[in-house]
């Protein structure tokens, strides 16, 4: 007689783990030192995964954007920007960023990673700060995660920069000059960050816009100033096709799988389809993009998302703008990882099932890309599977963030009592002990 799993023996042992983990003798596990181990540690790995210190299918050649951006760098530095280089789609202040990695050390792509490492280290500090003044360091758990979820992709790619200045604007809204200004630094290395202005509270939407555009027309005239086609990358932008990895590209992949001979052409530093439909796909997706964006927009200036934390609002935001762009590479989970991570400072956020679904978005893109690249590009079943799961996944997150953000009335006010505000923040926060910290004037709440 097959022996029968003691169901009452698995729920108490449940039930003890949980028990312990908000009992006070696991704070330490679940406090400061426990967010500060975990980042350390899964940033040793992915630094050591691309010298090839680590086992890692494909590691080693997650390098090679790395000594692109090198090349790109000696270019600027020589005065002026790459010149009829389709390759080179970033704005004209990413360039100064590739060349200060390129010439941090005698190694190019030690010396960038040194420097995403430090990009990527300010943001984890910046939570871990904030998380301890609110009481809630659940931010810098999710970002210290989400890093192993993502991969080395997160240490030898460009996205950590352009990361870093969105979490700072929306770490400085409500001091919304320099709030504005940080997104467009942001935006001045990889466009995206201008979005996320429609985080800014509507009454201080003006102050943040003039900050913005004060930085961006400033710093503007300054690098067109140092070499002719600083904004080059703006028609190689318009000009790109629909990337096999893409939403939009999902249905080829799945076709190609049923017997579908789908062939693609390697442009604009991606391997794009050459089929019937893909650019009306690519346009039709982009559109919508555009629409949902613009519907965010028009909500904040009817001031109808003032009660929804702006990190919420935030993270629908960059989930649209992926989920709807022609290009969905693995390393744009970091935008993600980053802006959901500061969503979680706030106590009303409604973005943790979403946060779920994000990482295991991270995890499908991971092996996709390297381990099963080949894969998915020939049609076998590994490759397939694992990219359909990730677009699955992150369409279900871009439509329940965008759907929760625009229902605000599921929100509840935010609360004026006990409010924690540090010297950058206004946006109060329940100081809800869930990290296991208790501040020096308040108990930990009861479990």
């Amino acid at each position: 007689m097959s022996a029968v799993p003691d169901v009452t023996a698995t729920a108490s042992t449940s039930t003890r783990v949980r028990s312990w983990w908000s009992s006070p003798r696991s704070a330490a596990v679940r406090g400061t030192p426990g967010a500060v181990t975990t980042y350390a540690v899964s940033r040793l790995m992915l630094f050591l995964i691309p010298l090839g210190l680590m086992i890692y299918p494909g590691g080693t050649l997650l390098t090679d954007d790395v000594h692109l951006y090198w090349s790109w760098s000696e270019v600027i530095l020589s005065g002026h920007y790459p010149i009829a280089d389709p390759m080179w789609q970033y704005p004209p202040l990413a360039g100064f960023v590739f060349a200060v990695g390129a010439h941090l050390t005698s190694d190019p792509k030690i010396g960038f990673m040194i420097l995403a490492l430090l990009a990527d280290a300010l943001i984890f500090a910046w939570l871990l700060k904030r998380g301890r003044q609110t009481g809630r360091l659940q931010g810098a758990w999710t970002y210290a995660i989400a890093g192993l979820a993502i991969g080395p992709v997160l240490l030898t790619r460009f996205d950590v920069f352009p990361t870093l200045f969105a979490v700072a604007g929306l770490m400085l809204l409500s001091r919304p000059i320099r709030s504005g200004i940080m997104f467009g630094v942001g935006a001045l290395l990889k466009v995206w960050p201008a979005f996320l202005l429609v985080a800014a509270p509507r009454r201080s939407l003006p102050k943040a816009i003039a900050g913005f555009a004060a930085i961006v027309v400033s710093v503007s005239i300054l690098l067109a100033s140092w070499g002719p086609n600083a904004w080059s990358f703006l028609s190689e932008q318009g000009q790109r096709g629909l990337q096999i990895e893409s939403v939009g590209g999902a249905p080829y992949v799945l076709a190609n799988f049923f017997g579908y001979d789908l062939t693609t052409m390697f442009r604009y530093g991606s391997l794009e389809i050459n089929a019937a439909g893909a650019g009306a796909i690519a346009s039709g997706v982009a559109l919508t993009g555009f629409v949902l964006l613009g519907w965010l927009g028009y909500a904040r200036l009817r001031g109808r998302l003032e009660r929804v934390p702006a990190g919420d609002i935030a993270l629908a935001i960059v989930l649209i703008s992926i989920a709807t762009s022609r290009v969905f590479s693995p390393q744009y989970m970091v935008w993600v990882a980053g802006i959901g991570a500061f969503a979680m400072l706030d106590a009303r956020t409604r973005m943790k099932p979403v946060l779920w679904l994000v990482m295991l978005t991270a995890v499908f893109g991971q092996l996709v890309y390297p381990i099963y690249y080949g894969s998915m590009i020939d049609g076998t079943w590994q490759g397939v599977l694992f990219q359909i799961t990730r677009i699955v996944l992150l369409v279900t997150a871009t439509v329940w963030a965008t759907v929760s953000v625009l229902r605000p009335n599921l929100y509840p006010e935010p609360s004026d009592e006990l409010d924690v505000r540090d010297e950058h923040s206004e946006v109060g926060v329940n100081p809800v002990q869930e990290s296991g910290e208790a501040r020096s004037d308040q108990r930990p709440t009861p479990r």
